[in-house]
């Protein structure tokens, strides 16, 4: 059962909200929320209301989380008539809606960004959104935000990795924590972004493997900090820290090992008026230059190669822009309305050769519109929806919201429970979106079809949900989204039964668009942290080593056939491309696990097919090796993502049939000299394609009937030797 428990309030009444209050900070402007996204530190902020009465009887904790927290947690009181007075606060920030108003108080934790820069759009990176769902303390608001701080503190375990840590950035003092709390302290981890590149933190926690470091400080008790201070030619001062293991005393003591050129955290808010007034203008420049260059989106230009491999393999809907001389009206104001939606495309028709690809296209007049919508490549090269030049824009709306498909699972009362436990208990992450339109909105049902979800995330979809269902999950306002998911610390306890306390929900808080429901989505699976990594493919014994032994992991081998980079899986793709399409999305959706996953070419190192008696002719295959058990098992079906899944489904439930194994080894070799060497005596021994061919299968059958002949020898064996034992 799905617990939800409303925020507590509490303490004494308080008419002027933090009034007197040094430690919490006002966020009534778009601007003060532009600093909470974009700073380096965990930020709560708390939503309240002047005519609201329980807002006002639990301010006094606010207050309290913000004297424990100082320095760790950044707090701020937000004040929503105050919010609502600002015509473009209200347009801007969903935070203080008339649906909001209705459910405050509300407390929000931001997470920092990982990185300040996007590695892939090139764009700033803003904090993360987590509204606080539990009964509220001190402690516990505490502890919520803990978890979101980041961790620079570097982790010394060996008198090897000290000397690398103190010769590390020779020219910052280093600060050294020695612990028995295995987890990061918050306070240290708070302390070290405050002094970021200006002091180098440390931490060694104490245990019999680490007692050489203990002693080589002579630490006695603990916690003790070590301060060290750098005598220029790469020795250091040790400084013991004897004050109260407090905030403030400790900050006095890390700034005096500080360098002086960067500017302290606690000087940032007393910039002069002029030199703040300078920056809100730059901020102002760079937001108005980031909102145009987001606005821009450049069409992808389509040739033959983009279609086949680009557009028809996507799994997101697309429009193809097709003119010669006159681009069509609407072009321009669709890509404005749908932005990151869809794709685009576009093809302007100049030669005899780009008409051919015109009737590919199946377009008749210029200039037109083609719509392909989700789905495989058989189902979009059969679409012919286009629009032509006397479409309008809201002709072409108005089609489009009809032509893509809802695939969400719709639910009702009756059957949200059974739904909601049975995909908890499969480990999915649920997303349950609630609307009162007439059907399911746009941008939803597109990223509900996106095959990066497949088999990880559900999507669901509640139509006029009562009032106890939207007070029971605290939706503020429809439509919404929200995320039910299991928050466990160990991914061993996956496979346990469901516990109360690890189901937990999310609710989405920003604007309604496609990147953000979508980086909103991304960020509860941890395998996303890989999905651009490649399988690795391996062809010697260091990488073998490097993959399957060192790690003492479990390791997922495919085993391919090299021969199949030119032979044709479809129109489009070769098996061998198609094999490696097959790869690269289970280590997306399964990249999370404890495991290395892997591709051998063994048609070509063809020593390992004996190792795990696998003949050339059941390739491409799968194995799942363990260097530390000495055990494999393998693939039996199809080379496919569903049979596949099952399969590693199985390891981790331990239902697989494991075979033992001495170690192996691969030979490195080159392997089209190898091919090559094979299609030459094939072509000098006389036989066609057409003769290998049946040759192949001819002896595919002998090998199917020796192969049931053994079985029935086994079978014989085990009757005879029953026999025996009832003897």
């Amino acid at each position: 059962m799905l617990k939800y428990i409303l925020l507590g309030v509490m303490c004494t009444f308080s008419v002027a909200l933090f009034e007197n209050s040094y430690l919490i900070k006002h966020a009534n402007k778009l601007q003060d929320f532009r600093d909470i996204l974009a700073s380096e530190f965990v930020s709560l902020v708390y939503f309240y209301s002047e005519n609201c009465e329980n807002c006002q009887r639990a301010a006094q904790l606010i207050e309290k989380v913000a004297e424990d927290q100082e320095g760790i947690i950044n707090v701020y009181g937000t004040n929503c008539d105050e919010i609502n007075k600002d015509p473009k606060s209200v347009d801007q920030l969903p935070y203080c809606s008339s649906d909001v108003m209705q459910h405050l108080p509300q407390i929000t934790f931001f997470e920092p960004p990982s990185q300040p820069i996007n590695p892939y759009t090139k764009e700033k990176m803003i904090a993360t959104e987590h509204r606080f769902q539990g009964e509220a303390s001190p402690q516990s608001l505490g502890q919520y935000g803990y978890k979101f701080i980041p961790n620079h503190v570097i982790r010394i375990n060996t008198v090897e990795e000290l000397r690398k840590f103190e010769a590390s950035d020779p020219k910052l003092n280093k600060v050294i924590l020695f612990t028995k709390r295995k987890e990061t302290s918050p306070l240290l981890k708070a302390m070290n972004i405050h002094y970021l590149e200006r002091v180098k933190f440390g931490e060694v926690v104490a245990t019999p493997e680490t007692q050489s470091l203990l002693d080589e400080f002579d630490v006695k008790e603990l916690p003790q900090i070590v301060g060290l201070e750098n005598n220029g030619d790469n020795t250091y001062s040790r400084d013991l820290f004897d004050g109260d293991l407090l905030f403030k005393p400790i900050k006095k003591f890390v700034r005096g090992l500080a360098a002086k050129d960067r500017i302290p955290y606690e000087q940032i808010n007393e910039q002069p008026k002029k030199q703040e007034e300078r920056k809100n203008r730059r901020q102002k420049q760079d937001d108005q230059d980031n909102n145009e260059k987001q606005n821009v989106i450049t069409p992808t230009k389509l040739d033959q190669g983009v279609l086949n491999k680009q557009l028809l393999r996507n799994d997101k809907p697309a429009f193809v822009h097709v003119y010669k001389e006159t681009p069509h009206k609407a072009w321009e104001e669709t890509i404005k309305k749908y932005k990151t939606l869809f794709d685009y495309y576009e093809f302007q028709v100049n030669t005899q050769e780009d008409e051919e690809l015109v009737k590919e296209l199946q377009i008749k007049s210029y200039p037109s519109i083609r719509f392909y919508q989700v789905g495989n490549t058989q189902k979009k090269r059969a679409s012919k929806i286009s629009f032509t030049k006397e479409y309008s824009l809201e002709e072409i709306n108005k089609d489009i919201q009809e032509l893509v498909d809802d695939k969400t699972i719709n639910i009702n009362e009756q059957t949200l429970q059974m739904q909601l436990s049975q995909y908890i208990a499969d480990n999915n992450i649920v997303v349950l979106y609630f609307y009162q339109t007439q059907q399911v909105g746009l941008t939803y049902r597109v990223l509900s079809q996106l095959q990066e979800y497949y088999g990880k995330y559900k999507f669901l979809s509640f139509k006029n949900a009562s009032q106890k269902v939207i007070d029971q999950f605290q939706i503020p306002h429809q439509p919404a989204i929200t995320i039910i998911f299991r928050d466990v610390k160990d991914k061993k306890e996956l496979e346990e039964e469901v516990k109360q306390d690890q189901v937990k929900q999310a609710l989405f808080t920003g604007k309604h668009g496609y990147e953000e429901i979508k980086s909103f989505l991304d960020s509860f699976d941890e395998s996303k942290k890989t999905s651009n990594k490649k399988v690795q493919e391996i062809s010697n014994q260091e990488q073998l080593e490097e993959y399957c032994e060192k790690k003492q992991t479990l390791c997922y081998i495919a085993l391919l056939n090299g021969e199949h980079k030119s032979v044709k899986h479809d129109d489009i793709l070769t098996k061998w491309e198609h094999q490696l399409e097959v790869l690269d999305k289970i280590k997306n959706i399964h990249g999370s696990k404890s495991a290395s996953f892997v591709f051998i070419d063994a048609s070509c190192h063809d020593e390992l097919l004996l190792k795990f008696d696998i003949s050339d002719d059941s390739l491409p295959n799968f194995v799942a090796y363990s260097s530390s058990k000495k055990t494999y098992s393998k693939l039996i079906g199809r080379f496919d993502y569903d049979a596949i899944s099952k399969f590693i489904d199985k390891q981790y439930k331990g239902q697989s049939s494991n075979i033992n194994i001495n170690s192996i080894q691969i030979i490195e070799k080159n392997c089209e000299e190898i091919f090559q060497k094979r299609k030459e005596a094939s072509q000098s021994s006389g036989l066609s394609d057409f003769d290998e061919e049946i040759l192949k299968e001819i002896l595919e059958e002998e090998r199917l009937k020796k192969k049931e002949l053994e079985k029935e020898l086994k079978k014989g064996k085990k009757k005879n030797k029953k026999s025996k034992d009832d003897l």
